[in-house]
């Protein structure tokens, strides 16, 4: 998600750079390219949103600060929601959610790898009947991808509302895929939300118990370790680049050696690294057998690496069996701001909480 999105925006930049107008219009049809008026606006926002100028990159990445939205989480306790059906497959981090006042609800993956909030696709704006904006003379089309922006009035979690969200989506063009599933074409039926790091973090910590297979989310209460000897905890760090992209990193041990990794829920793998790294760290590792392939990643496509499976790695004050590893050269696009991606695998057994308030990574120790 996150390449993709850099790799768009830079695409963009020139015609936004200059200002470029969007207006509120309309929602797709599934038998036509065309665009019509709604006749019916109620089921899509009481507040319509104005014409609108772009005249930065990051006012279009954040639309928030041009429509001067009043965009916002309302949560009354911690909520606790099982995993969905689909992280038994995957293994990366879903749960079900709510679009609209009819509640159509859809499997939402909450992704910290997605470097922006709410991410679609036009089967939600159909269904829906989202008010989308038209770009004009923005062509933001790349690699099949066609990207379009629409207004999401009311997303639920559980007891937790999300209202007055600018998002993006995928209009349909090509067959692609996302998180390994076909998403766009017009006989497209994947239905995915993503839920990107900017909304996570306005939470005060998101627990992910893979122990119970629940997340638990907490907008205003603070996370209670309780006994603290029972925790390993890291630091994490959040940062934004030039066109409003958010990025989440640890600095966790890896067999040892201290490094700061992108942090990615959205991945059921293990550990993606360059060369450089691998020289560092591999001689521990005898006789592991490495083989060619290509792993998958999300608008960026199938990327070369080398992948084998250790019998056991130690990540901070744990040790992980046969935890999967990928290694890449170290100009792949995937590595191009970071020394490398953790994801989900090495944590399918435990506990994992993301504490934005104290910028705290938590994972429980196992028990004796």
């Amino acid at each position: 998600m996150r390449n993709f999105i850099f790799c768009v925006l830079i695409s963009v930049f020139l015609c936004l750079y200059t200002g470029c107008s969007i207006g509120p219009v309309l929602y797709v049809t599934e038998d036509s390219t065309n665009i019509e008026e709604p006749t019916d606006d109620s089921s899509i926002s009481s507040n319509s949103k104005p014409n609108l100028m772009i005249n930065s990159l990051q006012d279009y990445m954040s639309l928030d600060i041009a429509w001067k939205a009043d965009a916002h989480v309302d949560q009354n306790s911690v909520y606790r929601i099982k995993y969905h059906k689909q992280y038994y497959k995957s293994r990366y981090i879903v749960v079900e959610g709510k679009i609209g006042l009819l509640g159509s609800r859809y499997p939402v993956v909450l992704d910290t790898g997605a470097s922006q909030p709410v991410f679609l696709n036009v089967s939600h704006v159909l269904d829906n009947k989202l008010l989308i904006y038209h770009l004009e003379d923005i062509d933001s089309e790349l690699n099949g991808h066609k990207l379009g922006l629409c207004y999401l009035p009311l997303f639920q979690i559980g007891n937790i509302t999300f209202t007055n969200r600018p998002c993006l989506y995928l209009e349909p063009m090509s067959s692609v895929n996302l998180l390994g599933v076909q998403i766009s074409g017009k006989n497209n039926d994947n239905n995915t939300v993503i839920v990107g790091l900017p909304l996570l973090k306005s939470f005060n910590y998101v627990m992910f118990d893979s122990i119970k297979n629940e997340v638990e989310f907490s907008c205003n209460q603070s996370f209670e370790e309780n006994k603290t000897d029972i925790w390993e905890k890291y630091p994490i760090n959040i940062e934004e680049d030039f066109h409003g992209n958010t990025f989440l990193f640890v600095r966790i041990p890896v067999v040892g050696q201290e490094i700061e990794l992108q942090f990615d829920t959205g991945s059921g793998r293990g550990l993606a690294i360059g060369e450089k790294l691998w020289k560092q760290i591999g001689g521990q590792f005898q006789n592991l057998n490495l083989k060619k392939g290509r792993d998958f990643y999300p608008y960026i496509g199938r990327l070369a690496c080398r992948r084998g499976i250790i019998p056991k790695l130690s990540i901070g004050d744990r040790i992980v069996n046969n935890a999967e590893i990928s290694i890449f050269p170290d100009d792949s696009p995937l590595l191009a701001e970071c020394e490398g991606l953790l994801g989900m695998q090495y944590f399918n057994d435990t506990i994992v909480v993301l504490d934005f308030e104290r910028s705290l990574m938590w994972v429980k120790k196992p028990e004796i």
